[in-house]
């Protein structure tokens, strides 16, 4: 993953990332209306490939280009808001990551030309590497897998009370994960992503990351306890971390995050960009189900989707909307071990036996 820093990235690569489009797109039909937000620190080739393709299935693609937000979670260009309302479908190509809890977000979603919801397709800070030799590289065959192994995680996951998660790192955390509808984890996380509505024929009701491979559940409120190792890296500080960040948590909420230079850090811009709601665990608790993703890259994008790696996020929570903050903060914690009610071994020290 660290070819791009050797021998630079030549333009004749675009052919491998047309490429590497072809499953997250392969339902692209003419006419579809495509907003594409993307900032000044993208890869253009990458924005470029992925307009050429939709261009070439005669969609109608539009690129909302604006310089890079101060943080993640801050809200895109109010022009690209505007542009999103005309659109199916939104692809989040940015380098900082994008909060469905934010104003311009909750209006995309809301008042979009998709007739209620507009869908939000996540690749933020996407590379070329993870689209052409990493997850992104999956087939059609890995990512059934990967939805087979997501629904039967959600099915241990929706008969269950508590999930504690441990790590050889020192993770030891626990919480309430009742309140969801009945079976809804199963077929969430079940489902198959960037297909179309079979009743309305838009595009809508799937996942829409790239890369695939993830089953995540979030606490209830005031239920998290005990402490979470950032051990690699996280969307702030970029790129791999040379001291682990444990953050400390207590009734559903952070109450110290301790550790070195990337501690320090974390505590610095959560102050600077957040608000009282980011320091609470309403984010998710996730464990990552795609093979194709390697160790140690330092890029979220990739390690948050690989095989037995936790992301673990505070402050916005997406699903059950019951957290709502200025800024959400995820970070990996590695090879990790979940229970289930004390009884149902989901993974041990990364490895999924589901």
């Amino acid at each position: 993953m660290e070819m791009i820093s050797r021998y630079g990235t030549p333009a004749t690569r675009l052919v491998s990332l047309m490429k590497s489009l072809e499953y997250p797109f392969r339902n692209v039909q003419a006419g579809d209306k495509f907003a594409i937000f993307t900032d000044d620190q993208m890869d253009p080739l990458i924005w470029q490939a992925m307009m050429g393709f939709l261009h070439a299935r005669d969609a109608e693609p539009c690129l909302c280009l604006y310089p890079k937000r101060a943080y993640h979670c801050a809200d895109p260009s109010p022009l690209a808001v505007g542009a999103a309302k005309e659109a199916d479908v939104v692809i989040a190509l940015t380098t900082t990551a994008l909060n469905s809890g934010t104003p311009g977000l909750r209006a995309i979603r809301s008042e979009g030309g998709a007739k209620g919801k507009t869908p939000i397709w996540l690749w933020e800070e996407m590379n070329q590497e993870i689209l052409i030799d990493g997850g992104g590289s999956s087939t059609e065959e890995d990512v059934l897998e990967m939805c087979d192994l997501q629904r039967r995680i959600g099915e241990v996951f929706d008969a269950g009370k508590e999930v504690r998660v441990t790590t050889k790192a020192g993770t030891d955390l626990t919480a309430d994960i009742t309140g969801y509808p009945e079976g809804a984890l199963a077929k969430r996380w079940g489902a198959v992503p960037f297909e179309r509505d079979p009743q309305t024929g838009r595009f809508g009701l799937s996942p829409g990351t790239w890369p695939f491979g993830e089953f995540h559940v979030e606490p209830a409120p005031g239920t998290a306890n005990g402490v979470v190792v950032w051990d690699e890296t996280g969307q702030y500080p970029a790129g791999r971390w040379s001291e682990p960040v444990s953050v400390h948590i207590e009734n559903g909420r952070v109450v110290d995050i301790t550790g070195g230079h990337e501690a320090r850090m974390i505590r610095d811009y959560l102050k600077r960009y957040g608000d009282d709601n980011s320091w609470v665990t309403g984010g998710e608790i996730s464990i990552g189900t795609n093979k194709q993703c390697p160790p140690f890259t330092g890029n979220m994008r990739s390690e948050k989707k690989r095989y037995g790696a936790m992301h673990f996020g505070i402050g916005h929570g997406a699903d059950r909307g019951l957290v709502t903050s200025k800024l959400r903060l995820e970070g990996i914690a590695d090879r990790v071990t979940m229970v289930v009610d004390g009884k149902h071994t989901v993974a041990r020290d990364g490895e999924i036996l589901v």
